[in-house]
């Protein structure tokens, strides 16, 4: 409930916000959110994942992750430390990720494919990696997992900001201020 609270505070400081374009010196942005682990459970059927994009809006930065048919999975968002976020999961395998913070979103159930009769289909066939290109705190977002159900991507940030997590029919955002 907290998290939806600061959601809809969250949209509303960007309604009052402008244009859409990157945060200028002395505007009127202000931070919403907060750096708390935020969670929900969302549904028990497996949504699959379509899409994944980057942006800078005036007051954040945004990363969205699209989905095929309905509301996007259940999700945790948090903060984890390097020596638990940079890496794949299943293999254990190191991932360089670029920045000093990492934003960690598992979403689940989750896929990135789908058995159509005895044929593996992929709902997403993006990169792996994406470059903050022109935001002001990503650095990039990298897909560490794929794995039992869940599907990970951690978002390298300049360091630790605060974030809300907010949810339409078929996307899931996290905004970075």
């Amino acid at each position: 409930m907290a998290h939806r609270a600061a959601a809809i505070a969250f949209v509303v400081l960007l309604a009052g916000c402008g244009s859409g374009k990157k945060e200028a010196a002395g505007s009127n942005c202000r931070e919403a959110g907060g750096t708390g682990a935020l969670s929900s459970p969302g549904s028990a059927e497996t949504r699959y994942l379509t899409s994944v994009n980057v942006e800078a809006l005036e007051c954040a930065d945004r990363v969205a992750f699209g989905f095929l048919e309905g509301a996007p999975s259940g999700y945790r968002v948090s903060y984890q430390p390097a020596s638990s976020a940079k890496f794949e999961d299943g293999s254990g395998n190191p991932v360089e990720i670029e920045g000093s913070a990492f934003l960690v979103v598992r979403l689940t159930p989750a896929a990135t494919a789908q058995t159509v009769g005895e044929e593996l289909k992929f709902t997403y066939t993006g990169p792996r990696r994406l470059p903050g290109n022109e935001t002001r705190h990503v650095q990039e977002v990298v897909k560490t997992g794929d794995f039992e159900a869940a599907v990970t991507w951690v978002i390298g940030l300049d360091e630790e900001r605060n974030f809300v997590v907010s949810t339409s029919r078929s996307q899931l955002s996290v905004d970075i201020g």
